[in-house]
Protein backbone atom coordinates (compact mmCIF):
# COMPACT_ATOMS: atom_id res chain seq x y z
CA UNK A 1 0.00 0.00 0.00
CA UNK A 2 1.14 3.24 -0.90
CA UNK A 3 1.14 5.43 1.87
CA UNK A 4 1.34 9.61 1.16
CA UNK A 5 2.51 12.05 3.96
CA UNK A 6 -0.30 15.07 4.29
CA UNK A 7 0.91 18.25 5.75
CA UNK A 8 -0.93 19.62 8.67
CA UNK A 9 -1.52 22.99 8.94
CA UNK A 10 0.72 25.39 10.74
CA UNK A 11 0.16 25.94 14.50
CA UNK A 12 2.05 28.07 16.74
CA UNK A 13 4.54 25.76 17.69
CA UNK A 14 5.05 25.16 13.88
CA UNK A 15 5.60 28.85 13.90
CA UNK A 16 7.42 29.48 16.71
CA UNK A 17 10.13 26.89 15.36
CA UNK A 18 10.37 28.23 12.27
CA UNK A 19 10.97 31.58 13.64
CA UNK A 20 13.78 30.39 16.16
CA UNK A 21 15.28 28.06 13.51
CA UNK A 22 15.62 31.24 11.28
CA UNK A 23 16.95 33.42 14.26
CA UNK A 24 19.19 30.77 15.05
CA UNK A 25 20.57 31.06 11.81
CA UNK A 26 20.34 34.51 11.29
CA UNK A 27 22.62 34.94 14.61
CA UNK A 28 24.95 31.53 14.30
CA UNK A 29 25.32 31.92 11.16
CA UNK A 30 27.50 35.16 11.51
CA UNK A 31 29.87 33.26 13.68
CA UNK A 32 32.87 31.84 12.33
CA UNK A 33 33.39 28.15 11.46
CA UNK A 34 35.90 25.83 13.26
CA UNK A 35 37.86 24.35 10.73
CA UNK A 36 37.68 20.42 10.15
CA UNK A 37 38.91 18.44 12.81
CA UNK A 38 42.94 16.88 12.48
CA UNK A 39 42.87 13.26 10.79
CA UNK A 40 44.10 11.62 13.70
CA UNK A 41 42.11 12.39 17.46
CA UNK A 42 45.08 14.03 20.15
CA UNK A 43 45.28 11.37 22.39
CA UNK A 44 43.43 13.16 25.60
CA UNK A 45 40.41 12.64 27.78
CA UNK A 46 37.44 13.96 26.21
CA UNK A 47 36.24 17.99 27.03
CA UNK A 48 32.12 16.79 27.39
CA UNK A 49 30.06 20.27 27.75
CA UNK A 50 26.97 20.00 29.99
CA UNK A 51 25.60 23.39 29.68
CA UNK A 52 23.85 25.11 32.90
CA UNK A 53 21.80 27.74 30.77
CA UNK A 54 18.18 27.43 31.31
CA UNK A 55 18.91 23.89 32.57
CA UNK A 56 19.13 25.84 36.39
CA UNK A 57 15.30 26.00 36.58
CA UNK A 58 15.50 21.81 36.43
CA UNK A 59 17.42 21.34 39.07
CA UNK A 60 15.26 19.72 41.34
CA UNK A 61 13.29 17.79 39.13
CA UNK A 62 14.24 14.10 37.61
CA UNK A 63 15.96 16.08 34.91
CA UNK A 64 18.38 18.02 37.33
CA UNK A 65 19.21 14.38 38.68
CA UNK A 66 19.74 12.97 35.43
CA UNK A 67 22.31 15.60 34.43
CA UNK A 68 24.29 15.17 37.57
CA UNK A 69 24.48 11.91 37.28
CA UNK A 70 25.51 12.55 33.37
CA UNK A 71 28.98 14.04 35.16
CA UNK A 72 29.73 11.46 37.44
CA UNK A 73 29.73 8.81 34.37
CA UNK A 74 31.40 11.59 31.99
CA UNK A 75 34.53 11.89 35.10
CA UNK A 76 34.25 7.99 35.78
CA UNK A 77 35.29 7.52 31.69
CA UNK A 78 37.91 9.45 32.71
CA UNK A 79 36.91 12.32 30.82
CA UNK A 80 36.00 16.38 31.96
CA UNK A 81 33.30 17.76 32.21
CA UNK A 82 32.95 21.78 31.10
CA UNK A 83 29.92 24.06 31.14
CA UNK A 84 30.91 27.10 29.02
CA UNK A 85 29.86 26.52 25.86
CA UNK A 86 31.82 29.51 24.31
CA UNK A 87 34.64 27.59 25.43
CA UNK A 88 36.56 24.41 23.57
CA UNK A 89 34.71 20.96 24.35
CA UNK A 90 34.22 17.71 21.75
CA UNK A 91 30.80 17.07 22.74
CA UNK A 92 27.71 17.92 24.11
CA UNK A 93 24.97 16.63 26.46
CA UNK A 94 21.71 18.28 25.61
CA UNK A 95 19.00 17.53 28.35
CA UNK A 96 15.71 19.96 28.84
CA UNK A 97 12.92 20.77 26.94
CA UNK A 98 14.13 25.22 26.90
CA UNK A 99 14.67 27.11 24.31
CA UNK A 100 18.07 27.28 24.66
CA UNK A 101 18.59 23.70 24.00
CA UNK A 102 17.99 23.93 19.76
CA UNK A 103 20.32 26.74 19.80
CA UNK A 104 22.73 24.78 21.81
CA UNK A 105 22.69 22.04 19.42
CA UNK A 106 23.25 24.39 16.20
CA UNK A 107 26.07 25.95 17.95
CA UNK A 108 27.64 22.23 18.04
CA UNK A 109 27.06 21.57 14.60
CA UNK A 110 28.43 25.00 13.83
CA UNK A 111 31.83 23.59 15.35
CA UNK A 112 31.39 20.68 14.25
CA UNK A 113 30.85 19.07 17.16
CA UNK A 114 28.42 16.36 18.33
CA UNK A 115 25.30 16.45 19.92
CA UNK A 116 23.98 14.41 21.88
CA UNK A 117 19.95 14.87 22.81
CA UNK A 118 18.37 13.56 26.19
CA UNK A 119 14.91 12.54 25.69
CA UNK A 120 13.56 12.37 29.36
CA UNK A 121 10.37 13.77 28.34
CA UNK A 122 6.90 13.06 26.50
CA UNK A 123 4.16 13.41 25.68
CA UNK A 124 2.35 11.05 28.08
CA UNK A 125 4.71 12.11 31.16
CA UNK A 126 3.71 15.74 29.98
CA UNK A 127 -0.25 15.38 30.83
CA UNK A 128 -1.20 15.67 34.11
CA UNK A 129 1.55 17.95 35.38
CA UNK A 130 1.10 21.31 35.64
CA UNK A 131 -1.64 23.91 34.89
CA UNK A 132 -2.73 23.23 31.01
CA UNK A 133 -0.77 20.34 30.53
CA UNK A 134 -3.30 18.12 29.04
CA UNK A 135 -4.47 21.01 26.59
CA UNK A 136 -0.84 21.61 25.33
CA UNK A 137 0.71 17.96 25.43
CA UNK A 138 -0.01 17.55 21.41
CA UNK A 139 1.75 20.81 20.98
CA UNK A 140 4.69 19.88 23.66
CA UNK A 141 5.28 16.27 21.66
CA UNK A 142 5.65 18.41 18.51
CA UNK A 143 8.04 20.81 20.15
CA UNK A 144 10.50 18.03 21.88
CA UNK A 145 9.77 15.95 19.13
CA UNK A 146 11.81 18.90 16.90
CA UNK A 147 14.24 19.09 19.98
CA UNK A 148 15.19 15.54 19.49
CA UNK A 149 15.75 15.90 15.96
CA UNK A 150 17.95 18.67 16.46
CA UNK A 151 20.63 16.18 17.77
CA UNK A 152 22.77 14.01 15.99
CA UNK A 153 21.75 11.31 18.14
CA UNK A 154 18.62 10.36 20.82
CA UNK A 155 19.20 9.31 24.31
CA UNK A 156 16.51 7.97 26.09
CA UNK A 157 16.19 6.10 29.53
CA UNK A 158 14.40 2.36 28.95
CA UNK A 159 12.88 0.52 26.22
CA UNK A 160 9.90 1.67 27.42
CA UNK A 161 10.84 5.14 26.82
CA UNK A 162 12.23 4.25 23.69
CA UNK A 163 9.40 2.60 22.39
CA UNK A 164 7.09 5.78 22.36
CA UNK A 165 9.87 8.70 20.92
CA UNK A 166 10.38 5.67 18.17
CA UNK A 167 6.73 6.37 16.78
CA UNK A 168 5.80 8.16 13.60
CA UNK A 169 4.62 11.17 15.49
CA UNK A 170 8.18 12.49 16.75
CA UNK A 171 10.00 11.69 13.26
CA UNK A 172 13.15 10.99 15.00
CA UNK A 173 15.77 9.31 12.10
CA UNK A 174 18.78 9.51 14.41
CA UNK A 175 19.95 6.58 15.78
CA UNK A 176 18.01 6.16 19.65
CA UNK A 177 19.89 4.64 22.30
CA UNK A 178 19.03 3.35 25.73
CA UNK A 179 21.10 4.86 28.60
CA UNK A 180 19.83 4.71 31.94
CA UNK A 181 19.70 7.68 34.16
CA UNK A 182 21.60 5.42 36.74
CA UNK A 183 21.45 5.66 40.42
CA UNK A 184 24.69 5.80 42.81
CA UNK A 185 24.35 2.67 44.44
CA UNK A 186 27.47 3.42 46.68
CA UNK A 187 25.56 6.36 48.45
CA UNK A 188 22.16 5.32 48.26
CA UNK A 189 22.66 1.89 50.42
CA UNK A 190 20.89 0.63 53.15
CA UNK A 191 21.52 1.24 56.80
CA UNK A 192 19.34 0.23 59.37
CA UNK A 193 20.20 2.94 61.73
CA UNK A 194 18.67 5.17 59.85
CA UNK A 195 15.18 3.88 61.06
CA UNK A 196 15.67 6.11 64.52
CA UNK A 197 17.35 8.73 62.98
CA UNK A 198 14.38 9.20 60.64
CA UNK A 199 11.93 9.01 63.26
CA UNK A 200 14.10 11.58 65.35
CA UNK A 201 13.84 14.49 62.39
CA UNK A 202 10.21 13.68 62.16
CA UNK A 203 9.37 14.06 65.76
CA UNK A 204 7.91 10.60 66.12
CA UNK A 205 8.20 7.62 68.57
CA UNK A 206 10.97 4.99 68.20
CA UNK A 207 8.64 2.44 66.39
CA UNK A 208 5.88 5.06 64.55
CA UNK A 209 4.83 3.77 61.08
CA UNK A 210 6.14 5.68 58.51
CA UNK A 211 5.23 5.76 54.28
CA UNK A 212 7.05 8.05 52.13
CA UNK A 213 7.28 9.14 48.66
CA UNK A 214 8.98 11.87 46.62
CA UNK A 215 8.66 13.95 43.30
CA UNK A 216 7.02 16.74 42.44
CA UNK A 217 3.76 17.68 43.82
CA UNK A 218 1.68 17.17 40.18
CA UNK A 219 -1.60 14.76 39.33
CA UNK A 220 1.08 12.56 37.52
CA UNK A 221 2.98 11.31 40.33
CA UNK A 222 -0.26 10.34 42.14
CA UNK A 223 -0.57 12.71 44.99
CA UNK A 224 -4.08 12.82 44.83
CA UNK A 225 -4.18 9.61 45.48
CA UNK A 226 -1.52 9.19 48.14
CA UNK A 227 -3.45 11.86 50.43
CA UNK A 228 -6.60 9.52 49.92
CA UNK A 229 -4.60 6.51 51.32
CA UNK A 230 -2.87 8.41 53.90
CA UNK A 231 -6.50 9.33 54.96
CA UNK A 232 -7.40 5.72 55.10
CA UNK A 233 -4.76 5.23 57.72
CA UNK A 234 -4.62 7.73 60.15
CA UNK A 235 -2.25 5.33 62.60
CA UNK A 236 0.51 5.92 59.70
CA UNK A 237 2.54 8.89 59.05
CA UNK A 238 3.18 9.81 55.15
CA UNK A 239 5.95 12.12 54.08
CA UNK A 240 6.07 13.25 50.62
CA UNK A 241 9.59 14.70 49.81
CA UNK A 242 9.67 17.53 47.07
CA UNK A 243 8.76 20.98 46.01
CA UNK A 244 6.69 22.58 43.43
CA UNK A 245 6.51 26.10 42.53
CA UNK A 246 3.53 27.18 43.69
CA UNK A 247 2.31 29.08 40.23
CA UNK A 248 2.50 25.54 38.45
CA UNK A 249 0.67 23.34 40.91
CA UNK A 250 -2.93 22.65 39.75
CA UNK A 251 -6.13 23.45 41.99
CA UNK A 252 -6.56 19.88 42.72
CA UNK A 253 -3.09 19.03 43.91
CA UNK A 254 -3.04 22.50 45.84
CA UNK A 255 -6.71 21.12 47.18
CA UNK A 256 -5.47 17.86 48.40
CA UNK A 257 -2.37 19.63 50.25
CA UNK A 258 -4.24 22.23 51.95
CA UNK A 259 -6.91 19.26 52.59
CA UNK A 260 -4.59 16.52 53.32
CA UNK A 261 -5.16 15.09 57.08
CA UNK A 262 -2.54 15.71 59.81
CA UNK A 263 -0.67 12.50 59.49
CA UNK A 264 0.62 13.96 56.03
CA UNK A 265 3.91 16.05 56.10
CA UNK A 266 5.16 17.80 52.93
CA UNK A 267 9.04 18.40 54.30
CA UNK A 268 9.88 19.93 50.87
CA UNK A 269 12.88 19.54 48.87
CA UNK A 270 15.85 18.38 51.21
CA UNK A 271 19.18 17.49 50.80
CA UNK A 272 20.44 13.96 49.32
CA UNK A 273 21.53 12.84 52.62
CA UNK A 274 18.02 13.83 54.72
CA UNK A 275 16.24 11.85 51.75
CA UNK A 276 18.69 8.65 51.86
CA UNK A 277 17.34 8.70 55.83
CA UNK A 278 14.13 8.30 54.20
CA UNK A 279 14.48 5.81 52.29
CA UNK A 280 16.39 3.53 54.66
CA UNK A 281 14.26 4.35 57.53
CA UNK A 282 10.71 4.13 56.18
CA UNK A 283 8.56 0.99 56.00
CA UNK A 284 7.78 1.70 52.59
CA UNK A 285 7.92 3.74 49.85
CA UNK A 286 4.28 4.34 48.59
CA UNK A 287 4.87 5.29 44.59
CA UNK A 288 2.34 5.82 42.91
CA UNK A 289 3.03 7.77 39.78
CA UNK A 290 0.85 7.45 36.62
CA UNK A 291 3.58 7.27 33.92
CA UNK A 292 7.44 7.73 34.02
CA UNK A 293 10.01 7.33 31.26
CA UNK A 294 12.24 5.49 34.46
CA UNK A 295 11.94 7.10 38.03
CA UNK A 296 15.32 7.89 39.20
CA UNK A 297 13.15 8.18 43.08
CA UNK A 298 12.28 4.57 42.52
CA UNK A 299 15.84 3.53 41.95
CA UNK A 300 17.06 5.20 45.01
CA UNK A 301 14.47 3.17 46.80
CA UNK A 302 15.62 -0.26 45.79
CA UNK A 303 18.97 0.82 46.09
CA UNK A 304 18.37 1.36 50.16
CA UNK A 305 16.27 -1.85 50.38
CA UNK A 306 12.75 0.26 50.75
CA UNK A 307 9.92 -2.11 50.47
CA UNK A 308 8.59 -0.53 47.55
CA UNK A 309 4.59 -0.59 46.50
CA UNK A 310 3.68 0.94 43.35
CA UNK A 311 1.23 1.32 40.49
CA UNK A 312 1.26 -1.30 37.94
CA UNK A 313 1.90 1.14 34.55
CA UNK A 314 3.52 -0.52 31.58
CA UNK A 315 6.99 0.43 32.04
CA UNK A 316 7.21 -1.09 35.62
CA UNK A 317 5.06 -4.18 34.77
CA UNK A 318 7.95 -6.33 33.74
CA UNK A 319 11.14 -4.64 34.63
CA UNK A 320 10.16 -4.33 38.25
CA UNK A 321 7.25 -7.21 37.97
CA UNK A 322 4.56 -7.91 41.48
CA UNK A 323 5.71 -10.23 43.71
CA UNK A 324 9.59 -10.40 42.50
CA UNK A 325 11.17 -7.12 43.00
CA UNK A 326 8.39 -4.80 44.20
CA UNK A 327 4.84 -5.09 45.42
CA UNK A 328 1.99 -3.66 43.08
CA UNK A 329 -1.34 -1.81 43.38
CA UNK A 330 -3.80 -1.33 40.04
CA UNK A 331 -6.23 1.07 38.68
CA UNK A 332 -7.04 4.76 39.61
CA UNK A 333 -8.94 6.88 41.85
CA UNK A 334 -10.87 4.96 44.68
CA UNK A 335 -9.53 1.52 44.06
CA UNK A 336 -5.90 1.76 43.75
CA UNK A 337 -6.63 4.03 47.15
CA UNK A 338 -8.38 0.82 48.54
CA UNK A 339 -5.81 -1.57 47.17
CA UNK A 340 -2.99 0.25 48.41
CA UNK A 341 -4.43 0.63 51.79
CA UNK A 342 -4.57 -3.55 51.83
CA UNK A 343 -1.04 -3.60 50.45
CA UNK A 344 0.58 -1.09 53.23
CA UNK A 345 -1.19 -3.16 56.07
CA UNK A 346 -0.25 -6.40 54.83
CA UNK A 347 3.36 -5.09 54.72
CA UNK A 348 3.50 -3.01 57.50
CA UNK A 349 2.01 -6.04 59.42
CA UNK A 350 4.47 -8.52 57.93
CA UNK A 351 2.38 -10.76 55.68
CA UNK A 352 4.14 -9.91 52.19
CA UNK A 353 7.28 -11.33 51.22
CA UNK A 354 10.60 -9.12 51.74
CA UNK A 355 11.78 -8.44 48.27
CA UNK A 356 14.49 -5.64 49.19
CA UNK A 357 17.18 -8.33 48.26
CA UNK A 358 15.50 -8.22 44.99
CA UNK A 359 15.35 -4.77 44.54
CA UNK A 360 18.55 -3.86 45.70
CA UNK A 361 19.55 -6.38 42.51
CA UNK A 362 17.41 -4.68 40.22
CA UNK A 363 19.41 -0.99 41.25
CA UNK A 364 22.73 -2.86 40.94
CA UNK A 365 21.90 -3.55 37.14
CA UNK A 366 21.69 0.17 36.59
CA UNK A 367 24.72 1.38 38.69
CA UNK A 368 26.78 4.68 37.63
CA UNK A 369 29.27 2.43 36.76
CA UNK A 370 27.71 0.66 34.85
CA UNK A 371 25.92 3.58 33.08
CA UNK A 372 29.40 5.08 32.50
CA UNK A 373 30.44 1.80 30.81
CA UNK A 374 27.42 2.36 27.95
CA UNK A 375 28.12 6.00 27.90
CA UNK A 376 31.35 5.10 26.68
CA UNK A 377 30.24 2.53 24.34
CA UNK A 378 27.33 5.19 23.23
CA UNK A 379 30.55 7.81 22.49
CA UNK A 380 32.20 4.99 20.17
CA UNK A 381 29.44 4.09 18.45
CA UNK A 382 28.30 7.51 17.85
CA UNK A 383 32.01 9.16 16.54
CA UNK A 384 32.66 10.82 19.60
CA UNK A 385 36.48 11.76 20.26
CA UNK A 386 38.99 14.64 21.13
CA UNK A 387 39.14 17.54 18.47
Amino acid sequence: MLLTRTRLPATGVDRLRARATAVLDAVLGRLPRRAAPPAEAPDRPLRVLIPRGLARLATQSGIGEAMRHQRTAVEALGHTVVTDPLGPFDVVHLNTPFPDTPLLARWARLRGRPALVWAHSTEEDFRDSFTGSNVLAPWFRRWIAWIYRSGDAVLTPTAYARSLIVRPAYGLRRNIHVLSNGVDTAFFSPDASARTRLREQLGLGAEAPVVMSVGLQMVRKGILDWVEVARALPEVTFVWYGHTDARMITRDVAAAIEGAPANCLFPGYVHPSVLRDAYRGADAFCFLTQEETEGIVLLEALACCAPVVVRDIPIYRDWLPDGEVTHMVHGRGAEVVEEMVTRLRDLLDGRLPDLTAAGRRAAEEVDLHRVAERLGEIYAIEGVRPR
